[in-house]
């Protein structure tokens, strides 16, 4: 498949899945609807591998990184479906964008890379401050939207430790397996999870029920293996656009079609945050483009 139509696969579904998650939510509860959409991507993807006549892998290595994504899978999910109760969908976008940048903080403490140019700080520090003007409208507001903004910025947080670790582990594994092993792992505890906080299929609406099946589909399995697939093929550059892109049309999505409102205050820290993020992917190649 050409790069440009899989950088825009990646681009479509990461811009629009906040908004999907947050419908998905609509007349049932969170736990169900994320137990629901990792099942039925567990199905998809054991059926990929009957077609494929491909097995899992179980070697030691492999077995480990099931386990950390499975375990990034259910912490973050949870995280952000439960945030999606109460903070914009282009919010959750935003705070996502910071990945790279949280990615680089663990990969400096795990894997001693490099981290700390000029550029990549002042891109950290934009980030972070743009994050806690963000937070600190949000407190003066409601609860409910400070206790969504700390929920999602862990899950986050979570997300971008378990991409490291597992670039840690180095378990030389196809997209498929990992995304597979992991929901194998991890659909057990979100069921479990449904059980105690609901236990109830409810009576939900279609759009909640085409937002699940999208998520499943789209989000859990072509998602994924899209954007491995990016990442493996693509430059550094080319993937570094990726969360560049999604939070504006996340943004712009949640304000037209969910009728999402942010304020001068809001919008002024996702301007830094964005602006932080461009400054930690490029800074440093316009540095040497000029030198």
């Amino acid at each position: 498949m050409p790069i440009y139509l899989v950088f825009l696969s990646v681009v479509a579904i990461w811009s629009t899945t906040p908004l999907a998650i947050q419908w998905s939510t609509l007349g049932s509860s969170f736990s169900f609807s994320v137990a629901s959409r990792m099942l039925i991507g567990l199905i998809i993807c054991i059926l990929i591998l009957v077609v494929k006549k491909q097995t899992l892998s179980l070697h030691k290595q492999a077995l480990i990184n099931y386990a950390y994504a499975g375990a990034g899978i259910f912490v973050t999910m949870s995280l952000v479906y439960y945030s999606a109760l109460s903070i914009p969908s282009g919010l959750i976008s935003v705070v996502f964008g910071l990945t790279p940048i949280i990615t680089g903080v663990f990969a400096l403490l795990l894997l001693k890379d490099k981290f700390f140019s000029l550029s990549k700080m002042t891109g950290l520090l934009l980030g972070l401050i743009g994050l806690l003007t963000i937070f600190k409208h949000s407190f003066s507001i409601t609860e409910t939207l400070s206790t969504g903004l700390i929920s999602v910025t862990l899950a986050m947080t979570f997300q971008a430790f378990i991409s490291v670790k597992l670039k840690q582990i180095n378990a030389h594994i196809s997209a498929l397996e990992t995304t597979t092993g992991a929901l194998i792992v991890s659909v057990p505890l979100f069921i479990l999870g449904w059980i105690i906080l609901d236990g109830t299929i409810p009576d939900t609406s279609l759009k909640a029920i085409l937002s699940i099946g999208y998520l499943a589909i789209f989000g859990s399995v072509i998602g994924f293996m899209s954007y491995y697939y990016l990442i493996k093929h693509a430059s550094v550059r080319v993937v570094g656009i990726v969360p560049l892109l999604t939070p504006v049309f996340a943004l712009i999505l949640g304000s037209t079609l969910n009728y999402e409102q942010l304020t001068i205050t809001q919008f002024g820290g996702i301007t830094l945050v964005l602006f932080g993020l461009a400054i930690y992917e490029y800074g440093d190649k316009l540095i040497k483009n000029r030198l």
